[in-house]
């Protein structure tokens, strides 16, 4: 395998860095491996050639494929499960009674494992009795490789192992060969949209709850301050942030106020 040059690696790194917030600088192994295939794939001769046709491609489909490789698409159902307990015991039963919904976004959904593992919370939430404004969830990644897994929605049993056996049952039907396929009727909670966190972006901008979780590990400082920021002007005043148990906010941003391990407050009230 012919290695990356010192001086195509440095390129590649800012390149990623630049475009999608991701630090690469101390994974050129992983880099290296991974974006051989592609060039393999293309037949390419180097890495330097490869990112000059990634620059010169208008249609970002390059782009697309080399960030498809880079990224890593790994989680479970029930991932950081205090956070599902602290929502369904702190959040949901103070509700206001008048809220006309209740939206979340999952920032960096990976393959719909957290997405749908909300899902099944709330419809858990409901079906005991509980009282929730209509319920919309937004999931959003940059990889297409990723969100086409999610919209379908087709997981292999050992993903599962975390839920209870009654919402497998309640909230999956079995689909053969050792996998689950999610409900059509939590399918429907959630929308996908391919999303570039780093990119300016039009749509809703208030929501209740956003899950960025096990996503800034992966960015570079500046990176990390620029999502946290755009995360705060996503929430509404008294909205959550749930971040991975591993991930802290910058020393110096003043929107979130610590609750618990990997749990935030966006200031200014309570929801509504």
């Amino acid at each position: 395998m012919t290695r990356f040059t010192d001086e195509e690696f440095a390129r590649l790194v800012a390149h990623v860095e630049s475009h999608y917030g991701i630090d690469l600088s101390k994974k050129r192994t992983l880099a290296e491996c991974r974006l051989r295939l592609e060039l393999d794939r293309l037949q390419i001769p180097s890495l330097g050639a490869f990112l000059d046709r990634v620059e010169a491609d208008r249609t970002g489909q390059l782009a697309t494929a080399m960030m498809n490789r880079l990224t890593t698409n790994y989680t479970f159902f029930l991932r950081e499960r205090s956070h599902f307990d602290f929502l369904t015991r702190e959040i949901l039963p103070r509700l206001p009674s008048d809220a006309k919904s209740f939206q979340i976004w999952c920032a960096g959904c990976s393959t719909g494992e957290e997405c749908y593992t909300l899902a099944m919370v709330l419809s858990a939430y409901r079906d005991g009795g509980g009282w929730l404004p209509p319920v919309e969830i937004l999931a959003t990644d940059l990889s297409e490789r990723a969100l086409h897994r999610a919209q379908a929605a087709r997981y292999p049993a050992k993903a599962m192992e975390a839920l209870p056996t009654a919402w497998r049952q309640a909230y999956c039907r079995a689909d053969g060969d050792g996998h689950f396929a999610v409900r059509e009727e939590l399918r429907r909670m959630v929308a996908f949209r391919k999303m570039n966190l780093m990119r300016p972006y039009a749509g809703h901008s208030m929501y209740d709850l956003v899950f960025c979780r096990n996503v800034m590990i992966y960015f570079s400082e500046p990176a990390r301050r620029r999502l946290t920021e755009r995360l705060g002007k996503s929430l509404k005043p008294g909205g959550y942030l749930f971040t991975g148990h591993t991930e802290l906010l910058p020393r110096e941003q003043t929107v979130f106020t610590y609750i618990e391990p990997a749990i935030y407050q966006k200031g200014g009230g309570a929801l509504s």
